[in-house]
């Protein structure tokens, strides 16, 4: 389980339990801001849990789509609550064979986005406006064979339907992979879909802009709310945007076996003519194209692309062997000298992690692209599962899994001066989220539940504190949950004595 928002996927398929009458009455005590665990929702009389399912729920900006209805159910209910509290809404529109829900925030407000019983792609409904709307579907969207679409923080819904099978080959112009229709919408239920390209291989999003690679190779600039496209270079293979949405590195299309790599600094772009001098840098030769973007699947999916460091101050190629091959630095384009090394574990901050060239070991080390520091960070049994999460001035945070279950653990701190290790937390999840200074909240199993063919799982919530090293259990054995940043956890338990929808704080008690 992620400590990203909850997901719900097949919503008739997988939610279970209400019927017309009203919910249980609540107290609907405030949620906002939150002192101690509220139930924002409860199962309606006579409600018993499947003890073969679990019961997801879907958060929708501020409000939360739940059911406690069976999915065999002939009338399923579904139910809307604000995560702050007060009486449940019966979600009349969301309807048996609606799925894939996601909400887009706006100026306007927050809008729904669903999927209809003919595979329609709809506008739901406004839910900050009073009242439920008739579902609309988006005008201008192809029929798609995997539904869906993703909200972007900008305003806008990103859809792209499958036009050619992806197979092996990702993300490359020119090779046959996959490409895809692409689509987006600004929300207005009364506006058709802009339509961005038919023939789309990779995209990068940032701000209010779309950076759009077409199979024939040209890369462009597009606006997601008006669709002005502004040509960046013909002929790319492959490209990559970094965070910053100020350098961008592209490889030329030509013979798909050798192929030139340039870096670009796009403000530097924004003020010169592109054939000026100093705009575009030759910083690398890929002499193994034909084995890059997962076109030779044993290679991995890793090949042929870059990595860049958290500050967009460092990009690293990836060879077929899974090491780094080259490195700039992205203000000038000047080539690094890599350490050597047997394999590459991504960036962490403003370094490189390295596998260090130990045969025996696991031996893990931080590359620095600015001084070109290695500092060994961990050693030690070759089949550990081990991940750098974090990095404060000169101290290390990483995961350590357990040998029977890589999905719990330990959190280690290490002093990349002195070697001093130190236990942060004997027991976490793979997925945690660090509160403060000294809290950490996480989710570990409980308990599996037999769904089907399918085996899923139950989590404990705890929050633990590194100073007093004392766990605080939120809740046990819940069915799914959410973390919201400035409120807390919600959840949905099945299995309590107090069974509904709930917030809590994460605070150590």
């Amino acid at each position: 389980m992620s400590l990203r928002p909850a997901h719900l996927a097949a919503l008739s398929l997988l939610l279970a339990a209400c019927s017309e009458d009203a919910v249980a009455p609540e107290s609907f005590a405030s949620a906002c801001p939150l002192h101690e665990p509220v139930r924002l929702a409860a199962p309606p009389d006579g409600w018993q849990p499947g003890s073969a399912r679990v019961y997801p729920f879907k958060q929708l900006g501020d409000r939360l789509l739940y059911s406690f209805d069976n999915a065999g159910d002939p009338d399923p209910g579904y139910w809307l609550v604000h995560r702050c509290g007060g009486p449940p809404r019966r979600f009349t529109t969301f309807t048996p064979g609606t799925i894939l829900p996601f909400a887009l925030e706006t100026a306007e407000g927050t809008l729904v986005y669903a999927v209809d019983r003919e595979g329609r792609h709809v506008v739901l409904d406004r839910l900050d406006v009073p009242g439920f709307d008739v579902p609309r579907p988006v005008g201008g969207l192809p029929g798609y064979d995997i539904p869906g679409g993703s909200p972007h923080e900008a305003g806008y819904a990103l859809f792209a339907s499958v036009n050619r099978p992806t197979g092996d080959a990702r993300q490359a112009a020119g090779v046959e992979g996959g490409s895809a229709v692409v689509h987006t919408h600004d929300g207005d239920p009364d506006a058709p879909a802009l339509h961005l390209g038919d023939h789309v291989v990779s995209l990068a999003q940032h701000g209010s802009s779309v950076f759009v690679l077409d199979d024939d190779g040209a890369l462009r600039k597009v606006d997601p709310f008006t669709r002005e496209s502004e040509p960046l270079q013909a002929g790319v293979r492959y490209f990559t945007l970094a965070a910053d949405g100020r350098h961008l590195i592209w490889q030329a299309i030509g013979d798909d076996d050798v192929e030139p790599v340039y870096l670009r600094d796009l403000e530097a772009s924004a003020r010169l003519a592109v054939a000026d001098f100093g705009v575009d840098r030759e910083i690398a030769v890929n002499d193994f194209a034909a084995r890059s973007w997962n076109r030779m699947p044993a290679h991995g999916l890793a090949v042929g692309r870059w990595t860049w460091t958290e500050g967009s101050a460092a990009a690293a190629l990836v060879g077929p062997d899974d090491t780094f091959v080259t490195a700039v630095r992205t203000d000038t384009g000047e080539s690094l000298a890599i350490p050597e090394h047997r394999q590459q574990r991504g960036a962490l901050g403003d370094d490189f992690v390295l596998v260090m060239p130990d045969t025996n070991n696991l031996v893990l080390a931080l590359w620095s692209p600015d001084g070109g520091d290695v500092r060994v960070w961990y050693r030690g049994p070759a089949d550990a599962t081990v991940e750098a999460r974090a990095r404060v001035g000169d101290e290390l945070e990483y995961f350590l899994g357990e040998p029977t279950d890589e999905t719990t653990g330990s959190l280690l701190r290490v002093d990349l001066r002195t070697g001093e290790l130190t236990q942060r937390a004997p027991r976490i999840g793979r997925d945690y989220l660090q509160l403060d200074a000294r809290r950490y909240f996480t989710a570990v199993r409980a308990e599996p539940v037999q769904a089907g063919a399918e085996i899923k799982w139950t989590y404990d919530l705890l929050v633990f504190d590194a100073d007093s090293r004392v766990y605080t259990t939120i809740a046990e054995r819940v069915d799914d949950f959410v973390h919201v940043p400035d409120q807390g956890v919600l959840y949905l338990d099945s299995r309590g004595d107090e069974p509904g929808l709930w917030a809590a704080p994460l605070t150590s008690r």
